[in-house]
């Protein structure tokens, strides 16, 4: 919701109604915004202040930090490989997400080497001795494969492990955070 108003730069009387009471939010450039959530299978460019964040936990989050050019984008994805999906724009897989962020970003070959990659997520959310049924380290895998492949380097990984992860990149400052999902699951119950 947006609101705009145009009032007198005065103090309103004490005790009377504020001009602005009940209005949810204002959109002001200096008011914090809540990061862009970037859910399973999407992708989003971010640009100036925004923030976009991704919960992962087998998914792996590929994100892309371009600071000569101010941009930001991150997928979200739920699986490694489709050979059919592959020229398609999209994140669902990793194979179609990496081309989909460079695309979405504007950049080409000779801009790569300006671009910082963050990967996270890939983690182990079933207790399962399938290989199969591991899909977070093949989601992880597959990204390894994917950005070598259009020769993108990572600057930061944290992938593996039991347990889920926020990763947050902030587009003004173009910098990312990566945070671990903590449970309590000594805690006793009442």
């Amino acid at each position: 919701m947006q609101a705009i108003f145009n009032l007198p730069l005065q103090q309103p009387l004490p005790g009377a109604p504020l001009p602005w009471a009940g209005v949810e939010a204002l959109d002001r450039a200096d008011s914090p915004r809540a990061p862009l959530q970037v859910a399973m299978g999407q992708l989003k460019l971010g640009i100036r202040t925004e923030q976009l964040q991704a919960l992962l936990g087998s998914c792996v989050g590929i994100g892309l930090i371009w600071k000569k050019r101010g941009r930001c984008a991150l997928a979200h994805c739920l699986l490694p490989e489709c050979p059919q999906m592959a020229d398609e724009f999209g994140a669902r897989y990793v194979n179609q997400a990496v081309p989909s962020l460079l695309r979405l970003l504007g950049a080409t070959e000779a801009d790569y080497a300006d671009i910082e990659v963050i990967v996270a997520g890939g983690a182990t959310m079933l207790n399962s001795c399938s290989s199969r049924l591991q899909i977070g380290q093949q989601n992880a895998d597959a990204a390894r494969k994917h950005l070598r492949k259009h020769g993108l380097n990572v600057t930061y990984c944290r992938i593996g492990g039991k347990c889920g992860r926020t990763m947050t990149i902030d587009c003004a400052t173009c910098t990312y955070s990566v945070q671990e999902i903590v449970t309590n699951q000594g805690a006793a119950h009442a």
